[in-house]
């Protein structure tokens, strides 16, 4: 199948946006929307009672959306086989490798070693280079390709003995990535439950309700939702049943995916120049939904935001009335599905005191979930009227390799800029006042962009 570049500009897009929102300084000068809706100015404590999001708040479901469209796009071919004894193995060892980088991340993160500094950098260095044995897929027999990685783990494997025994740094396996565990426990639950409704999405509706109703009932005392939300907690260092909730994110990736799969089987040919005129008009709309959404989420203007959602989507409706084939038909499918998640979400976004993030709320499943499928017609909008636009390829090798974009800032980055003694300057910077810091986020992120861009040219990619 013809590689999906729309759904790696949406990922890197994604992967972007989380690591900006990691290095963007704290300062009350700043506004509220450029962190999380519940950790922002002028305290930046938690505050789990305040309702909105920002778009710090869409970075992570937009992420685990995306990785449910990947998964018809990377199994199908797999599943027409009929080969589950290939398959099944596959998504397993997956979700292992993805915890194994969740325990390892936090581990070593270089802030957290307990050695002097130089050693910490040093050590978050050589675990960098561990991680492209370990995850890259090489090329010739399984003894070598198996050797590399064996490599790769003995080399983490004596880097935390040294910093267990030498620095007296605990290991504690429980102590993760909460980001990369949930995506590890989305790798296996959510292809597995792909797998067995691969042709049937109503089926897959069906299991996101069942989560939804368990979710609802798991407090009730003797229920036995209870007993299965309380079962496995020997096993809270790789499973915890909270992170079920985020199928119904999950799982209308997955839907996408299916589509995108269709759409290409099916050869749909392209509209005319009036049509596609009126693709791109639809994305503008969808893309202004969004922000809008964003907006009044954010300032609790509800009724607006309701009335707005209702407004735009008759006028998408009028705008696509008589798209009912090829490529128009599809991509009046698309939005149609985002309008529909984000009305419901809507509907129940009063309830648990207004949508947010953590604890993640019913409404956050849903308007995200639709939200998502808006901004991926934005993507493929983009891909398509820009093929050979600069910007957008730099955006797609990043969406390409996210596991290593995810990490290089915390782990080659701010070593290397800790060695040869920079980062001290671009931190005086930051305190010298939070716009200066931003020279600093500027720096991480060029670098970050650069350097994962550098390895993608060359095909060093990480795999789980």
């Amino acid at each position: 199948m013809k590689r999906n570049y729309s759904i790696d500009l949406f990922r890197g897009f994604t992967i972007i946006g989380m690591v900006l929102a990691a290095v963007i300084p704290w300062s009350r000068e700043f506004p509220g929307w450029m962190y999380h809706a519940q950790v922002g100015p002028p305290d930046f404590t938690f505050h789990p009672d305040h309702a909105g999001i920002t778009w710090v708040d869409l970075v992570f479901p937009f992420f685990l959306f995306a990785m449910g469209a990947a998964f018809p796009l990377a199994l199908k071919k797999k599943l027409d086989t009929g080969n589950y004894r290939v398959i099944v193995p596959g998504i397993v060892r997956r979700g292992f490798l993805l915890v194994f980088f969740a325990i390892t991340l936090a581990y070593f993160n270089p802030g957290n070693l307990d050695g002097p500094l130089w050693v910490n950098y040093i050590t978050a260095i050589l675990v960098f280079i561990a991680w492209f044995l370990i995850f890259m897929r090489f090329e010739g027999a399984a003894v070598k390709r198996y050797a590399i990685q064996f490599t790769g783990l003995l080399l983490v494997a004596a880097l935390g003995y040294c910093h267990s025994q030498v620095f007296h740094h605990p290991f504690d396996k429980a102590n993760s990535d909460i980001i990369i565990l949930i995506l590890a426990n989305m790798a296996v639950f959510g292809s597995l439950v792909w797998l067995f409704t691969a042709n049937n999405i109503l089926a897959r509706i069906a299991v996101m309700g069942v989560v939804a109703a368990l979710w609802l009932t798991k407090d009730v005392e003797g229920s036995w939702p209870a007993v299965i939300a309380h079962a496995g907690k020997q096993w809270s260092w790789i499973y915890d049943f909270s992170f079920l909730k985020y199928l119904c994110i999950v799982l209308p990736g997955s839907i996408l995916g299916d589509l995108l799969v269709r759409d290409n089987e099916d050869n749909t040919p392209s509209g005319t120049a009036e049509e596609t005129r009126q693709i791109h008009l639809l994305a503008s709309v969808s893309l202004l939904l969004l922000v809008f959404h964003l907006v009044m989420l954010y300032t609790r203007m509800l009724r607006l935001d309701l009335g707005g959602h209702l407004l735009m989507g008759i006028a998408a409706g009028l705008l696509c009335r008589k798209w009912r084939t090829g490529q128009p038909a599809f991509y009046k499918n698309l939005f149609g599905w985002g309008f529909a998640l984000i009305t419901i979400g809507l509907c129940v976004e009063p309830w648990e005191g207004g949508i947010k993030k953590d604890p993640s709320s019913f409404g956050y499943w849903l308007v995200t979930g639709g939200l998502a499928f808006l901004f991926y017609l934005v993507c493929d909008s983009l891909v398509k009227q820009f093929p050979k636009s600069r910007l957008n390829a730099t955006v797609i090798r990043v969406g390409q390799n996210p596991m290593l974009a995810y990490c290089v800032v915390l782990f080659f980055v701010v070593p290397v800029l800790g060695l040869l003694q920079l980062r001290p300057v671009l931190d005086t910077l930051a305190g010298k006042s939070p716009y200066l810091g931003l020279i600093r986020t500027a720096v991480y992120m060029g670098l970050m962009i650069g350097i994962t861009g550098f390895a993608t040219q060359r095909k060093w990619f990480w795999r789980s």
